[in-house]
């Protein structure tokens, strides 16, 4: 193989990792879970359309046009987060969404594993903030978003004796993409992707115990 074509190679596969870090973005996976939850579950009937609707607006366009204001202001020096400020900010900020979207639907009776789910997913987030603080270091939020999922895909598996497997093996693979596309790309060493991904599992862990 010639220089060029590793190069070319490198290129290509650079290319499709940071499609997939977008595609699969932590202010999108959360979304994915429950629209899921919500096509897949025998459980749950009834109509989710404005849930969905209430989610997308919440937890992915209300902060991402936060986010772009916060940058405009020169508030984040970092769009994409690269600076540890701006993503302390951004984790705290989607903490208090996920808390709202849980605090607007617990009281639901129809309604239990979504609402559980977003309180987790806001527990690990307030956690990786705390780590930030007190290691300077950045667990990684898209490892956090999928060790969240898995532990809620498990809890719904066992609770409603559903056969998902299939889907926990595909997000197992997915977690593994995901990994390596955040770790290809340099947005994070080993460690952070580790630490992420236990976070996120600790935080949904703490909800479904207690």
């Amino acid at each position: 193989m010639t220089p060029a074509q590793i190069h070319t190679g490198k290129h290509i596969l650079e290319w499709l990792t940071w499609i997939v870090s977008v595609l699969f973005h932590p202010v999108f996976i959360p979304f994915y879970t429950v629209w899921l939850y919500f096509s897949v579950s025998s459980f749950y009937f009834f109509d989710h359309l404005k849930l969905l609707r209430l989610i997308f607006l919440s937890a992915i366009l209300v902060p991402l046009l936060l986010q772009m204001i916060l940058y405009n202001l020169k508030i984040l020096r970092s769009f994409f987060l690269n600076d540890l400020r701006a993503r302390i900010y951004f984790t705290l900020l989607m903490a208090m969404v996920y808390f709202f979207l849980w605090r607007a639907m617990h009281h639901n009776p129809g309604l239990q594993e979504p609402p559980r789910y977003f309180l987790g997913i806001s527990i690990g987030l307030v956690l990786t903030a705390a780590v930030n603080l007190m290691t300077r270091r950045k667990p990684s939020l898209h490892l956090l978003a999928t060790g969240g999922t898995l532990v809620f895909l498990m809890h719904w598996s066992v609770v409603h004796r559903e056969n998902i497997l299939p889907w926990i093996a595909a997000w197992v693979l997915l977690t593994g993409v995901l990994a390596f596309s955040r770790y290809f790309l340099r947005a994070h060493s080993l460690g952070e992707l580790l630490a992420g991904w236990l976070l996120g599992i600790t935080g949904m862990a703490v909800v479904w115990m207690f």
